[in-house]
């Protein structure tokens, strides 16, 4: 019998993990909301893998809540943020929102590599697709009906939730102990290390990624529908009391010289449009303080940028603030 029960609780907490590992954005984003709710937060921030890179929690004023995720775009940091605001145990004082270069012509929902987000995070957290035709969410859970011979599924769904709440409240960060910064990061995947490139090899590389980006110009119809989204959140901050600081991460020197640079004169008029008075910091006009080796590939942050940018960003808050009372 003790061995039985030995391998039950051990079998149990294999699948907990195995759940995590695999719906690992789903889970560390359900359990930052969970975190909101039972703690809560003065500042939140929302956004795509530049701000997950480019800020380390701790090193924010305590308590700081990273509603980021690879690819995220304005449309789903606006469901993010109203969760946040709808479910939050504090009042929130400041929300930064990544609003990287090429970001108001981006529609995650449109895109076909990476649509399997819209099924395994976006429709299981808020049931909200967004103009994604496929199938709504996917059923979690249907993977570990095999387990339910031995155990329920009410257990099942309770551990596995309860465990990556509980993992990710503790590591405080999308990286930890299960997932290491630098492991993110599609050059080191193909065994490349940026500090090891060339200036040409650099050059190389920043060119193809940003014509990637600057493809996304042609969707104008994801502007027009983008300029709203940014309207839409201005005001629901607004009226909720919160100054939106929005945010562009830095980006390394390469990349910079190929971006368009028609996208940051695109950011400037919209949001000088806005009826609203917002904050505007591009990381971008502090070059100086970054290196290349600061940066895991052409445009995010290792942990050593990150902390220049949590410092600069939390410096740029402070001012802020004061400026608001």
């Amino acid at each position: 019998m003790e061995n039985f029960l030995g391998q039950y609780f051990v079998d149990l907490q294999q699948i907990a993990v195995h759940f995590l590992l695999s719906n690992y954005d789903y889970c560390y984003l359900d359990a930052m909301h969970e975190k909101n709710r039972k703690v809560g937060s003065k500042i939140i921030v929302a956004g795509s893998s530049h701000a997950m890179n480019g800020i380390v929690e701790s090193e924010l004023p305590k308590g700081t809540i990273n509603f980021s995720i690879s690819s995220q775009d304005l449309y789903f940091d606006f469901l993010n943020i109203k969760k946040a605001l709808e479910e939050g145990k504090q009042q929130i004082e400041n929300c930064i929102i990544n609003i990287g270069y090429y970001m108001i012509y981006q529609d995650l929902s449109l895109s076909k590599t990476m649509d399997y987000l819209m099924y395994s995070v976006y429709g299981p957290l808020f049931g909200d697709t967004h103009n994604y035709q496929g199938e709504n969410k996917i059923d979690l859970w249907s993977s570990y009906k095999k387990f339910e011979i031995t155990y329920s599924k009410e257990l099942l769904q309770k551990l596995c939730t309860e465990f990556s709440r509980g993992f990710f409240q503790g590591e405080g960060s999308y990286y930890g102990s299960l997932k290491a910064r630098e492991q993110n990061n599609l050059l080191l995947a193909n065994g490349i290390i940026w500090q090891n490139l060339s200036e040409e090899e650099k050059h190389v590389y920043a060119q193809k990624r940003a014509a990637d980006h600057n493809r996304l110009r042609k969707h104008f119809e994801s502007r027009k529908e983008n300029g709203k989204i940014v309207q839409q959140m201005t005001k629901y901050l607004q009226e909720n009391g919160i100054k939106p600081i929005f945010t562009i991460f830095p980006f390394t020197r390469f990349y910079n010289y190929y971006i368009d640079e028609e996208y940051k004169k695109d950011i400037f008029s919209l949001l000088d449009s806005l009826p609203y008075e917002v904050e505007f910091l591009d990381m971008n006009d502090y070059l100086d303080i970054f290196d290349d080796d600061d940066f895991l590939d052409t445009d995010h942050l290792n942990l050593t940028g990150a902390r220049k940018a949590s410092k600069l960003l939390n410096d740029f808050i402070t001012v802020s603030n004061k400026s608001s009372i």
